[in-house]
């Protein structure tokens, strides 16, 4: 069993997000996130957070391979998140999985790296 499988899929407001079965702290999304889908995007995000901290994680990884675009809402969602993770003494760090094919992926991934690089990493990942 997933270390975080307790985190319930979701699928709303053009986003799938769940575990990657089999694999303890690795997350697949999918989907659009247009401004409706920060809220679920920031509520997914606390829920792996807790979990990860309960756990002692030390890494959780988001496959973005699928994840077609989200928006300004949807990437304050995650950089709210990275800030946490930062200022609460970096209790594991972020590895994100990008499609080096989505031209948004490569900007917006690589400003999340920027705002905190101890913290989060990104590579390309073939789908």
């Amino acid at each position: 069993m997933s270390a975080l499988s307790d985190i319930p899929n979701v699928e709303e407001e053009g986003l799938e997000l769940g575990p990657v079965p089999g694999a303890s702290g690795r997350y697949r999304f999918a989907g659009t996130g247009e401004a409706e889908g920060a809220a679920v995007l920031d509520r997914f995000l606390g829920q792996l957070h807790q979990k990860a901290l309960a756990r002692q994680l030390r890494e959780v990884t988001l496959e973005l391979t699928e994840l077609e675009f989200i928006n300004s809402s949807c990437l304050k969602a995650m950089v709210a998140w990275i800030y946490k993770v930062d200022t609460e003494g970096r209790p594991y760090t972020i590895r994100l999985l990008r499609d080096p094919a989505l031209h948004w992926q490569r900007t917006s991934l690589a400003t999340l790296q920027r705002l905190a690089p101890e913290v989060v990493s990104v590579e390309d990942r073939k789908k």
